[in-house]
């Protein structure tokens, strides 16, 4: 029969259950700190969003009607909602590339509006899912990670075809501007584009990085700690008394030597059995002793 090692046993089995702790805590306090980052990056983007569709609806119901009286020999892109929430949030989000609120469409009026093909995506989403208001999640670009939230943009006012129907209902002063080629043939109800605002989560996802990497090192030290206390443990009050109990066996079966030297440390129950060991060899030993007696008596005279 094999013969098992039992403190390389003992030893493969706690590092197995620290490594598969280690990693199991290390990962959900990953999950859970990403989570959380993103969580606040969306509760951000709510805001900000909610301010420039704020903007947008503030510039439709005060703004248009004012410039509306104005003589129409000239375009002013101050009466397109869309721009003005644009340029607002630019202005207020400064140089912060990673803030964004864009307005953008397959087929856009302005060439500037025209979505890339990830907008393009998004707006493929909505096309293809009348029922969705909104969608979400992280992207890479040039500025580090953002979270996006995305909400299309569907033709629900036929006041909007003036301008995009077909270019002999649009403004001249809006043709002389942009010209006749784009944006045009929208119809009521169509999904023609995407609001998108961003919000960069890079600093937050690599806080959570750098918290992960300090609690791996932690766990790592106290999972060594606990490891070498109770590998010394076991090998003081189990694994050496053993090997002990298990020479002293070995020589009792061997020899009939009265200084029989059995384990008295360990746990009790390894001194239990060095106990009973030497209870059963002092019995084997007065026995052997009375039958030998009694074969005395039987070849005496």
């Amino acid at each position: 029969m094999e013969r098992v090692d039992i403190q390389g046993l003992v030893q493969r089995i706690l590092l197995s259950i620290f490594a598969l702790a280690l990693v199991a805590g290390i990962g959900g306090f990953y999950l859970l700190l990403r989570s959380a980052a993103l969580t606040q990056a969306e509760k951000e983007a709510r805001i900000l969003l909610s301010s420039a569709l704020a903007m947008r609806d503030w510039t439709s119901s005060a703004l248009v009607p004012k410039l509306s009286l104005l003589p129409d020999t000239e375009f002013h892109p101050e009466a397109v909602p869309a721009h003005v929430a644009q340029v607002v949030f630019r202005n207020v989000s400064g140089k912060a590339g990673a803030y964004s609120y864009r307005e953008l469409a397959l087929n856009p009026t302005n060439p500037a509006d025209r979505a890339a093909p990830f907008e393009v995506g998004l707006i493929r989403q909505f096309m293809q899912d009348a029922k969705a208001a909104e969608l979400k999640g992280t992207i890479d670009s040039e500025n580090g990670k953002l979270f996006y939230l995305a909400r299309p943009v569907r033709i629900t006012d036929a006041q909007c075809l003036t301008c995009h129907s077909t270019p002999e209902r649009a403004p001249p002063a809006m043709l002389a501007k942009y010209g006749s080629a784009n944006g045009f043939g929208w119809q009521l109800g169509e999904t023609v584009g995407v609001q998108l605002l961003t919000v960069p989560v890079s600093e937050q996802l690599r806080g959570t990085l750098e918290l992960v990497a300090i609690l791996a090192g932690g766990l790592a030290a106290v999972f060594l700690i606990a490891y070498g206390a109770l590998a010394y443990s076991l090998n003081t009050f189990v694994v050496r008394p053993l090997r002990r109990l298990d020479s002293a066996a070995d020589a009792a079966s061997r020899s009939a030597a009265a200084d029989l030297q059995l384990p008295s440390a360990g746990v009790r129950e390894i001194r239990r059995l060095g106990e009973a060991i030497r209870r059963l060899r002092l019995s084997v030993t007065k026995a052997l002793s009375e039958l030998e007696r009694g074969k005395a008596r039987e070849g005496g005279p």
